[in-house]
């Protein structure tokens, strides 16, 4: 938009000053030098108001290092765009999934959510992932950074963030994981949210653990046993003590998995990638083979297969989160903060089921907005959840 203002101010300068020199005077003195002023003056209009807000593409990049003993040499790179807040954009905190994922991976969706001219979105890579640094997606020996990670340390980042673009308040807006994060997030930093707007719900239990990583959770779906059972072959072999049983040692079997990955074990990295991502893909052409790694796919297969494993094993079993019972640190005297749920029926990574137990306690502290429930799979690309997410921005509107 500001190179074509720059060009056709530019334009016209260079016909005034041809129509200054000409000696058809008619032509000079007359209606063209009020069209070139007319013209001049709409050019600066949209010039200003250009000036007042950054499109995706035109996106402020900045690493922001985090403080802290235990976060010696870790930066978090941000990426910024809309209007700024003091021209009067609403502040939005984009918390990406995985975990593992980063920004890059979800293609600019966000504009299809924001407006530029409305909105000043916050999009960020958390702690060691996409372009932060150290990036697990780098190299695998990067994960020893990591080894300690919490969601309380993650969100505690967001916080770091906040107060280093000096904002007061922002809208938080996330999906799968995170939904988890960004309801962390908001339970424990509520004063400091405009509100909550989140998608395909994962509360960090040991039953959505199972859902996923149990065979038992896929016995009427011969497609999804047969993705499972190379799946948890992957690892068996491995594995310390009695044999694994498919259906009732999910915990142990990604310990075995956590415990191979963290060894730079490609196939073990491959296949933990495969398995969750074929479960939410839509598109039959965009499946990923088990048994032949992408070397474009695998970065992020490194980061989301480690991330996922540390943060699952710590959020359900080593200090489980109970994100339902602190629902209610979203409602106090000084804020509230409404809540706004979007979940696909179809969803088979984090099925409705746990949507409704998060819907339902919502309801009971007085912070639901509103829940769409739609005829859609996992991701914020499927039409019913991306039509659900653009309603709930409007409300909130």
């Amino acid at each position: 938009m500001t190179f074509y203002l720059c060009s056709l101010m530019c334009y016209i300068c260079t016909i005034t000053q041809l129509i200054e020199t000409s000696s058809f005077s008619p032509l000079r003195n007359n209606w063209f030098p009020n069209t070139i002023h007319a013209m001049q003056e709409i050019a600066t209009k949209d010039s200003s108001r250009s000036s007042k807000f950054q499109n995706i593409d035109e996106a402020t990049e900045t690493m922001i290092p985090i403080s802290g003993p235990e976060n010696e040499g870790i930066s978090l790179w941000v990426r910024t765009w809309g209007c700024q807040p003091s021209n009067g954009g609403i502040p939005v905190l984009f918390v990406h999934g995985g975990p593992g994922n980063s920004v890059d991976d979800y293609k600019n969706i966000n504009e299809d959510f924001f407006d530029a001219t409305k909105f000043f979105v916050i999009e960020v890579d958390q702690r060691g992932t996409g372009k932060s640094t150290p990036s697990v997606r780098d190299d695998y020996r990067n994960m020893k950074f990591y080894m300690n990670i919490s969601i309380s340390q993650m969100s505690a980042d967001f916080e770091q963030i906040r107060e280093s673009l000096g904002i007061e308040k922002w809208l938080v807006f996330g999906g799968s994981w995170g939904s988890t994060l960004g309801l962390d997030y908001a339970e424990r930093y509520a004063e400091r949210c405009l509100g909550l707007i989140v998608r395909g719900i994962f509360l960090n239990t040991a039953d959505e653990f199972d859902a996923v990583y149990a065979r038992k959770s896929f016995a009427n779906n011969p497609r999804r046993l047969q993705e499972y059972d190379t799946f948890f072959e992957g690892v068996a072999k491995y594995v310390n003590g009695p044999p694994l049983d498919p259906n009732t040692d999910s915990e142990r079997l990604i310990r075995t998995y956590e415990s191979r990955i963290i060894e730079g074990d490609r196939n073990a990295i491959w296949k933990f990638h495969v398995f969750e991502n074929n479960l939410v893909e839509e598109d039959p052409l965009e499946l990923l083979d088990p048994f032949n790694i992408s070397d474009d796919e695998y970065p992020i297969a490194q980061s989301v297969a480690f991330f996922e494993c540390r943060l699952f094993l710590r959020g359900t079993f080593e200090e489980p989160l109970d994100l339902l019972r602190r629902v209610s640190l979203l409602k106090s005297n000084e804020n509230t903060v409404q809540t706004w749920v979007v979940q696909g029926t179809g969803d088979e990574v984090c099925p409705e089921r746990f949507a409704k137990s998060l819907v339902d306690r919502l309801k009971e502290e007085g912070v639901l907005r509103k829940a769409y429930f739609v005829d859609a799979g996992h991701r914020a690309s499927s039409d019913g959840v991306k039509d659900a997410l653009k309603l709930c921005v409007e409300d909130f509107l």
